[in-house]
Parts: structure tokens; C-alpha cells; sequence
């Protein structure tokens, strides 16, 4: 009506929101997984998790990024769309975890032996909890060792704890009693070809 061509103007401010769209693609991204971690929940601050191919403690969550804490103490900061574009695994997320070991003895050793030692050593555990039952089973014929799977249930603050009291009792019962731990060993035979 005013005669007033807007079409240049309309194309510039439609060319400046594409423009604007484009530069914050990822910081948009990054508020909208934001959003979802915080209404969802799959991990809070405090937990252990790993996420987005990072191990850590998580420090600091914001609507755009999630601070973790890693085992050396080392800090990161990880964008919230990498983190809900990706599988998480929040390790300290309930009150109980199961430690799964595999020990080996050899194929000369005595297999209900060492299934008694390895109950026994679980049983003498404070740590270990009752239920569920620990889980102490032959699993494979290996190439050099029969392995039994021994898989005791804790509390998750005793995870590590547990993983190492038992490896080394297992070591030092097994060493007192007589079974042995095998390492990887070839046969080699040697046949003498007669020559003419």
C-alpha cells in the first residue's frame, strides 16, 4: 500500500534467521538433550558413569554440558547432544553390583578343589552379600586352563574392593593348596627325519 518494495528486506531477514539457525545448530542441539537429561535423569552428580566414550565422576551438569571428574582427576566437558546421542551407563545407578571374575587352573588340578577354595574364599568375605548368592561355576575348557566364572554380588560403594580382595586370596589359597594358575603354553614335538 505505502508502495514500498519488502521483498529484498524479507529476503534479508530470512537469510540472516538461516544464518542465525545454522551458527547456533549446535548450541540448540546441545539445550534441547539438555532438557532431556534433566527431565529424565539418567544420571545425577556424584555417579560414576560413562558416557560419550568418557569414564568419570560427574562434577557439574548444565543445560548444555555435562563436567566429569575421570579416575586421574583429570576434568572434561562433554556437550549434552553427545552424551544423548550416545548409550549411557550410570555404574554407580543402583545400590548393588555383581563382580565378574574369571580365575583358571590347570587341567591336571583337582576341579572340585578349587571350586570349595574359591566358595570358601567367597563365603569368608564381610563385603560379599548373601542375596544373591555368589555364583562360582565351570565356564570353559580354555586352551591352557579350566576357567570357572565366580561372580559375587555387593554393595556398589565395594566393588573394587572386593574385585581386588579376591583376586589376590584366590592367588595366595591357591598357591597354599596346591592348584595352580596356568599361563599360555605351546607343546612343541620334534620328530628326527632319518636322512639317506
Amino acid at each position: 500500500m505505502l508502495e514500498v518494495n519488502v521483498g529484498p528486506l524479507l529476503a534479508a531477514i530470512g537469510a540472516a534467521g538461516f544464518i542465525m539457525g545454522f551458527a547456533l545448530q549446535g548450541t540448540l542441539s546441545n539445550f534441547a538433550a539438555g532438557i532431556m537429561i534433566l527431565v529424565y535423569r539418567p544420571y545425577d552428580v556424584g555417579d560414576l558413569v560413562d558416557v560419550a566414550g568418557a569414564f568419570g565422576t560427574v562434577d557439574a551438569m548444565t543445560i548444555v554440558s555435562t563436567t566429569l571428574r575421570k579416575p586421574d582427576n583429570q576434568k572434561i566437558v562433554i556437550p549434552n547432544n553427545m552424551i544423548w546421542g550416545d548409550i549411557i551407563t550410570n555404574i554407580t545407578g543402583t545400590s548393588k553390583r555383581r563382580v565378574d571374575m574369571v580365575f583358571g587352573i590347570g587341567y591336571s588340578d583337582d576341579i572340585a578343589k578349587a571350586q570349595k577354595i574359591l566358595e570358601e574364599i567367597l563365603a569368608n568375605h564381610e563385603a560379599i552379600l548373601k542375596d544373591p548368592a555368589p555364583v562360582v561355576k565351570v565356564h570353559e575348557l580354555a586352551d591352557s586352563s579350566v576357567n570357572f566364572v565366580v561372580r559375587p554380588w555387593v554393595a556398589t560403594e565395594n566393588y573394587w574392593d572386593v574385585h581386588w580382595d579376591i583376586t589376590r586370596s584366590v592367588k595366595e589359597q591357591f598357591d597354599a593348596q596346591g592348584v595352580s594358575i596356568p599361563f599360555p603354553q605351546q607343546d612343541v614335538h620334534l620328530h628326527q627325519v632319518a636322512t639317506t
